[in-house]
């Protein structure tokens, strides 16, 4: 019979990630993940699926594994290991016939990717450290750059990530790019030739603009492909002897703008998706996820044209851009989390509505499922469906879902959750989300939309710049008394309302706005976009790009849109959850919060975890995230 969903069902659960095809088309190598409590970390190995027979291989086991490679010749993999105690990155070869991985060689630096070239060197993103003269041996850093910190990296310096090359005949290992140059995509080419490197030289201030710059493997020598260019690109790769890139220009649009592709020739761009309005990249939210590359932007050239992910309505796909500039779309699952295209083979990670991560392999009779990790644990479990329902706000209709407590009564009424996503760019979609069904398991209705300023709708829809708190704060209300209208579970007197980064500044807003919910959850929140300028990774450029004002140019928009300014107002109790090496949404936000309620009387409690950064809720050691659930449902039992 099957049970409830409960916190430490999260241990059970297999993530996957990294999906990479064989040079030949005929094996998948992908990273199956999973959280342990006794260590309290994730453990990663390495896995095969052989697309003949859909065999399913286990080819590591120390659960330390970070990422891999094919070998030019598809024999074996490259990969890195975290299996010994050396400082920066060691790397290993594993036949693909099995046996004991061998150690290749190590590197001073912490490494991100890798690829092995046919000459036998190796071509590896990595991290680079200035050293700083310290002949006292103190403990110090020396900043004289923006960004000078990073969530997920923490002080950063004038770190950057860059290219280099190691030749394991020489020993050698000699840096690509230049010192000042900050990497953000590479791609490289079929032949091994050459690679495209999107990224930006800068000495003082990081520009929001960058380049695409080739690089030759053979002798190092390296161009700007976009000189005289201000655009921001995300990706860049080759559609046969064509240089693609993606990005936009964020004049109109800021930050966020939606993407297009180009054609890139002789510093030139010819836009090959004018029609497109849509991000490059899933942006579906759950927290079953672990691993995932960073693939913004990425495309893959499949023979017939471009492949590429992006979220469109509350769903990401995989689309083809054709070569008249029309997309089509490959699939039809939930969520497609990572992918790759090699040798004619779409290979991706994905969810099904209500489910969690799985293998997937497109083929000519659309898609196939490769593997069932966690069918079991979904087996056992009382999963609740979350039911669509289309919402009217003002001229715009939402998309949104509730999900009933579980085993709920015909007649009876139970407290209920409004659960805010963050981003703004994120979208709640119909995938497995641990925290909500959680909630349900324990008694509490859950609902959830997709206001003004969430993706998948188009710039006119996502762009809020200047309005937070005004369009989004009128979808959401709206939303939720159209559930407490409507929904006859909804107990209309126990609402309560949660949500993280961007939902966690929603949620501070809402508690100082309006008392209509009894009690509140602000996680990773935001509450003074005056002084997140000068204290968080991007808030230098995003405060001005989204608020229209600097804190010393008089224009009221960043202190006019902080939830600080009207916590005189604040009755709700609220809870805040925040990490101590959170510097996307850092802690002096929560503390201003936190002192500001206390000094007013309001109930609050702050819950706060060493070590962790912005993705606690998603990533962060495994018993940390069975205490934030524990803490975010002791409030509501206590408040609801």
């Amino acid at each position: 019979m099957a049970r409830a969903v409960q916190r430490d069902d999260l241990l059970s659960f297999r993530f996957l990630s990294r999906p990479a095809v064989s040079p030949d088309g005929g094996t998948i190598a992908f990273l199956v993940h999973r959280a342990d409590k006794e260590s309290n970390r994730y453990e990663s190995n390495i896995w095969t699926c052989r697309l003949s027979d859909g065999v399913l291989r286990q080819m590591t086991f120390s659960g330390r594994e970070k990422f891999f490679c094919w070998s030019p010749d598809g024999s074996s993999l490259v990969f890195a290991s975290e299996r010994t105690d050396d400082e920066g990155t060691v790397f290993y070869r594993l036949s693909l016939e099995g046996g004991e991985a061998q150690r290749l060689f190590s590197l001073p630096q912490k490494a991100g990717a890798v690829w092995e070239l046919p000459d036998g060197r190796f071509l590896v993103r990595a991290r680079w450290v200035p050293s700083i003269e310290n002949p006292d041996e103190a403990n110090y850093q020396i900043f004289d750059q923006l960004p000078f910190l990073a969530n997920g990296q923490g002080y950063i310096g004038s770190e950057r990530t860059g290219l280099g090359v190691y030749a394991p005949q020489s020993g050698t290992w000699k840096r690509l790019t230049d010192e000042t140059f900050d990497l953000a995509s590479c791609t490289m080419k079929d032949d091994f030739s050459q690679v495209l490197a999107v990224g930006c030289s800068f000495t003082d201030v990081k520009p929001q603009t960058n380049s695409v710059c080739l690089f030759d493997l053979a002798d190092g020598t390296s161009r700007d492909l976009t000189e005289g260019l201000a655009m921001s690109f995300s990706s860049a790769g080759w559609h046969g002897d064509d240089v693609i890139a993606t990005g936009c220009d964020r004049a109109d649009r800021g930050v966020h703008k939606n993407p297009t592709f180009f054609k890139l020739a002789d510093s030139a761009l010819t836009p090959l998706s004018p029609t497109l309005d849509t991000g490059l990249h899933s942006t579906v939210g759950s927290d079953c996820r672990y691993g995932q590359a960073d693939q913004t932007g990425e495309f893959f050239d499949d023979g017939l044209g471009l492949v590429y992910c992006s979220t469109e309505g509350f769903r990401s796909f995989l689309f083809r851009l054709n070569a008249d500039g029309s997309s089509s779309r490959l699939t039809d699952l939930s969520s497609v989390d990572s992918f790759c295209v090699r040798s004619g083979v779409t290979a991706f990670v994905g969810m099904e509505p209500n489910g969690l991560q799985e293998l997937y392999v497109l083929n000519g009779s659309g898609v196939r499922r490769l593997s069932h990790f966690n069918d079991a644990i979904l087996s056992e479990l009382q999963v609740q469906p979350a039911h669509y329902v289309s919402v009217q706000s003002g001229d715009v209709t939402l998309d949104g879902w509730y999900i009933e407590p579980l085993n709920c009564q015909p007649g009876k009424k139970y407290p209920t959750i409004l659960n805010i996503h963050g981003g703004p760019r994120g979208v709640y979609g119909d995938v497995f989300f641990h925290e909500m069904q959680c909630w349900a398991a324990q008694g509490y209705g859950v609902i959830f939309t997709n206001p003004r300023g969430s993706d998948g709708r188009g710039n006119d829809f996502d762009d809020i710049r200047g309005a937070y708190g005004v369009t989004d704060y009128g979808d959401l209300m709206a939303f939720a008394e159209w559930c407490a209208a409507h929904l006859p579970f909804v107990d209309s007197d126990r609402l309560g309302v949660a949500g993280g980064s961007y939902g966690g500044f929603m949620v501070n807003w809402m508690v100082t706005h309006t008392d209509r919910f009894k009690a509140a959850c602000a996680q990773r929140p935001i509450s003074n976009w005056v002084s997140k300028f000068g204290s968080c990774d991007i808030g230098y450029y995003y405060v001005e790009d989204q608020h229209v004002g600097l804190p010393w140019d008089g224009r009221p928009g960043p202190w006019d849109d902080s939830p600080l300014k009207y916590a005189a107002n604040a009755k709700t109790p609220l809870l805040l959850i925040q990490s101590s090496d959170d510097f996307r949404c850092e802690a002096s936000q929560s503390f201003q919060m936190f002192t500001a309620m206390k000094v007013l009387g309001v109930p609050c409690r702050m819950c706060f975890f060493h070590g962790e950064n912005h993705e606690l809720s998603r990533s962060g050691k495994p018993r940390n995230r069975l205490a934030r659930l524990r803490e975010i449902s002791r409030w509501f039992d206590e408040m609801l």
